[in-house]
């Protein structure tokens, strides 16, 4: 039985694990694992704690972008994952600890004034992307994908990889075909190949 995964919750603080563990203590939220990252595999640092019995807090830290975010997760699917979401939401509030808002993420796509950050801009609303397609974000991948620095498009990737959209495996697999590098034609078909496997394995994320 896989482990159902909620919405992420993009934090502004990338170094807050001692202060998001504090928050789990007082939240009497038990301590799980903590796993190191897998860079080869695209896997960030992971520190779980259990809320009740199968369902889970995780804190992902991902340090080539420097993006923290969490997310509830369940064994019981993605209505459940949802519903436990609003446990890490209140105490983050109680801990001072500040999430990205859907408005925030897709501003901060608008205003980047270099590839550097607009390539982490799109990351980050690639994770904190909703469940269900929203047009603010299909325009901020695509405008991503077709940008001419080579770094922004593999960015446009990965935030459509972490989005989770089936619809998107078209737009990678005509990139794999016409994208100007070959680097980026190799991403774009391993990945649309991942997504459409994804959509027949995989239910959705929770709101």
């Amino acid at each position: 039985m896989p482990l159902h995964r909620s919405r992420r919750l993009v934090l502004k603080e990338y170094d807050c694990a001692e202060r998001f563990a504090a928050m789990a203590d007082m939240a009497a939220w038990r301590f799980v694992s903590v796993l190191p990252a897998e860079p080869s595999h695209g896997m960030p640092v992971t520190a779980s704690w259990e809320i009740t019995t199968a369902h889970f807090v995780t804190l992902f830290r991902d340090s080539e972008h420097r993006l923290a975010y969490t997310a509830a997760l369940s064994w019981f699917g993605q209505e459940a994952a949802a519903h436990f979401l609003y446990h890490p939401i209140a105490s983050l509030e109680l801990a001072g600890l500040e999430t990205w808002t859907d408005e925030e993420l897709i501003n901060a796509v608008s205003a980047a004034s270099n590839p550097d950050e607009h390539a982490t801009a799109v990351i980050r609303a690639g994770i904190g992307a909703p469940a269900t397609i929203a047009k603010p974000w299909v325009e901020a991948f695509f405008a991503a994908v077709r940008h001419p620095a080579e770094e922004v498009r593999a960015a446009g990737i990965q935030a459509i990889m972490h989005a989770d959209w089936p619809m998107f495996a078209e737009l990678l697999h005509a990139m794999a075909k016409e994208d100007p590098s070959r680097r980026i034609r190799k991403q774009a078909k391993r990945n649309a190949v991942v997504l459409e496997t994804r959509a027949t394995t995989v239910e959705p994320q929770g709101e």
